[in-house]
């Protein structure tokens, strides 16, 4: 299926089925800081797994990045 990730249209497996496991899939879970933006609205962290993805969803998703 095809989704829109920060902007690139991207083919994923249909069993990419919430963002919970998009997470896992574009490698990451092991971020401390990023928010996912699901067709324009911010999806809680703890709603990841319960958060379908599904064919033509856009995606923004934002890392942080500290610094001085």
């Amino acid at each position: 299926m095809e989704i829109v990730i920060n902007g690139e249209k991207v083919a994923i497996a249909r069993d990419i089925d919430n963002i919970a496991v998009l997470i896992d899939h574009l490698d990451l879970q092991n971020r401390r800081f990023f928010i996912v933006e699901k067709n324009r609205e911010v999806v809680k962290k703890e709603d990841y797994a319960t958060t379908a993805v599904v064919a033509g969803d856009q995606f923004e998703i934002v890392h942080f990045v500290g610094g001085g």
